[in-house]
Parts: structure tokens; sequence; C-alpha cells
């Protein structure tokens, strides 16, 4: 989703929310519907306290996911850096399976998988390599002290890789439940409600439509902030893209024959 929609969704609450208060002061009784403004006021303050709390609470669950994703994402990056050098180890600089293996698989990451999780789905060809990679390094027979060291470091880096795919593919379907959703919207649409019943037609309408405006826009902005943290790697400005693994691609794409296009498709 382009970043500029957001921004058309605040300004669509601010609008929507200000024309409501307007309307409403304009039908409202002289001196308003409430007889005690100050206990209407403390009323609406524990519902915005309220709102507030679980606003924040959801925002900071988001921002973790939104981490794990970016963290996920990094340390399998690292991982294959780690495994390309491994590989030079038990295959020597001029070996091709694990080496190729390696670069279709990175390639695989960034052209297919990428534009899959912003799906919420994973690759079928980044699966291909990584089944392809345990057959390669399965034919490999280490002689010697280093490649013994380094058979056993492969298995390691292979974990990391694993385990930082499987993090940021965890992240890829959103983790703020649907529930939390509804309970978010029935408190930004009480807030807003509560707001548009205090109308007083005794005040101007530019005095009346100032603070609801300020709070829609509030809340509007945050609802989006928590969508954006939701779907780290939708097509937002300052979503997650695989700017790690282009980087590991530049360093391990070296001359080493890879069997697969340059978007990781097998032949």
């Amino acid at each position: 989703m382009p970043s500029w929609i957001a921004g058309v969704v605040v300004v669509l609450v601010v609008a929507v929310a200000v024309a409501a208060k307007l309307a409403a002061r304009t039908r409202a009784p002289d001196p308003g519907w409430f007889i005690d403004s100050t206990r209407a006021a403390g009323a609406l303050t524990v519902i915005g306290t309220m709102f507030a709390v679980l606003l924040a609470f959801t925002i900071f669950f988001a921002l973790q996911s939104y981490q794990r994703a970016r963290d996920g994402a990094s340390m399998e990056a690292v991982a294959v850096t780690e495994l390309h050098n491994v590989a030079d180890v038990l295959e020597g600089h001029g070996g091709d399976r694990l080496h190729g293996g390696l670069i279709c698989y990175g390639r695989a990451v960034v052209a297919d998988e990428w534009p899959a999780m912003g799906r919420g789905e994973a690759s079928p060809v980044v699966v291909h390599w990584v089944e392809s990679m345990v057959r390669d390094f399965a034919a490999t027979t280490p002689t010697g002290a280093s490649q013994e060291a380094a058979y056993g470091q492969w298995f390691d880096q292979q974990a990391e890789r694993r385990d930082g795919r499987r993090a940021r593919l965890a992240e890829a379907t959103p983790s703020v439940p649907v529930p939390l959703w509804i309970v978010l919207g029935i408190g930004a649409t009480a807030i807003l409600t509560y707001m548009c019943v205090q109308a007083d037609k005794r005040e101007s309408a530019v005095v009346q439509a100032i603070p609801i405006a300020f709070v829609s826009a509030l809340v509007g902005s945050a609802l989006v902030v928590i969508a954006f943290l939701d779907h780290p790697y939708a097509d937002w400005s300052g979503g997650i893209q695989p700017d790690e693994m282009r980087v590991t691609l530049q360093l391990i794409d070296d001359g080493h024959a890879a069997p697969c296009s340059e978007h990781g498709d097998p032949p």
C-alpha cells in the first residue's frame, strides 16, 4: 500500500470527526446536552485514559514484532555470508555447489520471498534452495583438520540462517489479533462520539472544531502506525526491505557459477 494512503486516511478521519461535531453543534440545545459539564468532562477523561493505555500497549507490542522481523532478516543475511566463508574451506575457492546454492538462496530471498512475505506467504523457491544445499552439503566429505572444523561450523551457521528466516517469516502475518483491533475501534469511536455530543452553540465553530480535529488526528495517526508496524514487509515508506541480503549478495556473488536465474529461479 502506498504511503500517501496513510495520510489520506488520517485526513478523512479528521474531516469526518469535525463534520460530525459541527453537525451536532447545529442541533445541540442551549446550553448543550449535558447539565453538569464537569461530570461529563470527567467521564471523557476516564475513557480517554483507558484508550491511551490500550493504544500504548498495542504500539509497543507491534513495535516488538517489527523489531523481531528486522533482527531476523539481519541474522539470516550474516549467516549466509558466514556459510559462504565456510564453503571456501570445504570445497575451495573454485567450488561451485555450495557457493552456487548460497547465491541462489540469496537471490530467491530478495526477488521471490520478500514480495511473498508482503502477502503473508513464504517462497517455495527458497525452500527448494534450502533442500538443495542440504543435499550438496551431505555429499561433502571433509579431509583434514581445517575442513573438519568447517564441517561442524556449517551446522552452526545453518542453524543461525534457519532461525533468522523463521523469525522474519513469523512476522509476515499480522501479530495484532482481530479482537484487539475491534476494541481499539470501539475506543476510538467512543472518544470521538463523546466529544461530538459535547457540542455547544455558545462557542464558535472554529473553537468547537479544533479540539476534535487534534484528537482525531492523533487517534487516526496512532492506528495507522500500528497497522504499519503490524505489516513490516508491506510497501510502506520505512517498511523492511531485503537490504541486508542484498549486501550479502554483493559479497558472495563473486563469479561462482550459480544454477539459477538472476531472480533465483531454478533451471
